[in-house]
Order: structure tokens, then C-alpha cells, then sequence
């Protein structure tokens, strides 16, 4: 059972209690005004009981309707990926860590709508073998996916291996290392371990995490800049958050003639697109 707060407890001892002890004190001056006044307190109080519940029902309510929209969002967006990709094992989890359905549909979208060639990816999981199966249905393109993290890594190679993915899929072992951007050092992966393509045509940042250092995923634009002509697009998980938001913002700074935009997915995301 949830434990009560401090204002629960107020309500439902304290303002009993009260009562009781106004009408001691009344008692104590005159017994013809005490019945009445407790009755006429306790009503008030069981009434403003009655409107506080009335409240937290329909905030209970409005609470669960946004849920429900959100979780059937989401469930919508999984089941139009698998209806098109058509996977022939299990897709990976799309909770926790992972990226969201609709962020993976709108990928799904994108490379399906304009057949990119050379896709990168800062970080990997079960967006990688989203990007994979649409190239895999597309029949041309690689996908090259940076993951500092060796057991993450091998974690998504076996699952590209489980969907024949190899043709299409490159997961590259790239630790975190340091790079000087405009004077400033930065924490970002080792591209250079991986053949990266001359031009990209679709970049995916869903790492580093946060907790590597502010503004961590920053460095993906500069350090791979020379790299994105006309038409190439960056596609940036969890904007909703501070420090992609401010990313965004120097990206776009950076970058003036490129086209930013914000799309109200479940994380939220930033889309880059250069002209």
C-alpha cells in the first residue's frame, strides 16, 4: 500500500482532530452550540473530501487518456514497421534505452521514401537493424554503426547475424576518444577506426549517453561535416531534453542554411537537413 504524504495526513488526521478540539473549547462555554457546530464542520469537511476526490478522478483520468494515446501511438507505430519490414526473427525491445517506435518508423520512412545509399549511425541496437531491413528491402546500401561499448556491439552484430543482415549492417567497435573541436575537447567515438562512407546521406544520433559529458552528442556534426552535401540528413533521438535541444541549436548556428526541425515524438527528436 503507497504511503501517505504530509497533506494527506493533514486532511485525514489533522483536520479531524480539529475539529475535536473546537468542540472541547466550545464544550467548555456552552454545550447548546456544540452539536450543531460539529455537525455543520464535519460536513464541510466530508464535502471538501468529496470534491478532492472528484479531482484526483478526473486528473486520474486525464493522466490515463494521455497514457493510453501514448502507449497506443507507439503499438501503432510497431506494428506499421513490422507490416513493412516484414523481420523474419524478433525485433529487439523498444523500451528502456532504445529508441521509440515512431522514432524508428520515422527512419523507416525516411530511407524507404528516399533510398539512401551511405547511412552512419552514433550508436546501435535495435535501430540498426531497423536502418538494416529497410536497406535489405531496398536491395543497396550500408549502414555503418559507431558503439563505444564492446558487449553492445557484439550484442547488435548477433542480431544483425539472426536476420541476415550482414550485407547491409557494419557494427564498428569505436571507444570514446578525444577530439578538439574549435579549441575544445571533446569525448566522441573513434570514426576512424570505421570506413566511413565520402558522403552521408543519413545520420542517426542516439549516443553517446548524457553522462559521458555536456552536450555529448554534439561532436557528430562538426567532426563529420565535410561528409554531408545537399539532401543529407541528421536525425537526433531524445529532443526533448536540455542538452539535445541546445545541440540543436549549435548545429543550426553552425550550419545556418541548413533546415532544422523538431518532431513531437515520444523523446522527442531533431532533424538537420542541409540545402
Amino acid at each position: 500500500m503507497a504511503r501517505m504524504n504530509g497533506r494527506q495526513w493533514l486532511v485525514v488526521v489533522g483536520v479531524p482532530v480539529l475539529i475535536g478540539g473546537l468542540g472541547f473549547l466550545l464544550g467548555e462555554v456552552d454545550q447548546r452550540y456544540v452539536l450543531p457546530t460539529l455537525i455543520t464542520l464535519m460536513g464541510i469537511f466530508l464535502a471538501g473530501l468529496l470534491v478532492e476526490a472528484r479531482g484526483l478522478s478526473i486528473r486520474l483520468f486525464g493522466r490515463t487518456l494521455v497514457d493510453n494515446r501514448a502507449t497506443f501511438s507507439q503499438v501503432e507505430a510497431l506494428i506499421g514497421l513490422f507490416w513493412v519490414l516484414k523481420p523474419t526473427a524478433p525485433l529487439p525491445a523498444t523500451r528502456g534505452w532504445a529508441s521509440s517506435p515512431d522514432l524508428l518508423r520515422e527512419i523507416a520512412d525516411h530511407i524507404l521514401r528516399e533510398k539512401p545509399a551511405h547511412v552512419v549511425e552514433a550508436s546501435s541496437g535495435v535501430s540498426t537493424v531497423i536502418i538494416g531491413l529497410c536497406l535489405q528491402q531496398l536491395g543497396r546500401g550500408k549502414v555503418v554503426s559507431l558503439e563505444h561499448e564492446p558487449t553492445y556491439a557484439e550484442r547488435t552484430r548477433n542480431m544483425v547475424r539472426q536476420l541476415g543482415l550482414d550485407d547491409f549492417v557494419s557494427v564498428v567497435h569505436a571507444p570514446l576518444v578525444e577530439h578538439r573541436i574549435n579549441g575544445v575537447v571533446h569525448r566522441w567515438y573513434d570514426h576512424r577506426r570505421a570506413d566511413l562512407p565520402a558522403r552521408i546521406e543519413l545520420l542517426v544520433v542516439d549516443g553517446p549517453p548524457e553522462s559521458v559529458q555536456d552536450q555529448a552528442r554534439y561532436p557528430a556534426v562538426p567532426l563529420l561535416r565535410d561528409r554531408f552535401t545537399a539532401g543529407s540528413r541528421v536525425l537526433m533521438d531524445d529532443g526533448s531534453r536540455a542538452h539535445e535541444s541546445r545541440i540543436a541549436e549549435r548545429w543550426k548556428q553552425e550550419n545556418p542554411t541548413a533546415q532544422l526541425e523538431f518532431l513531437p515524438l515520444e523523446a522527442g527528436a531533431w532533424s538537420l537537413r542541409f540545402v
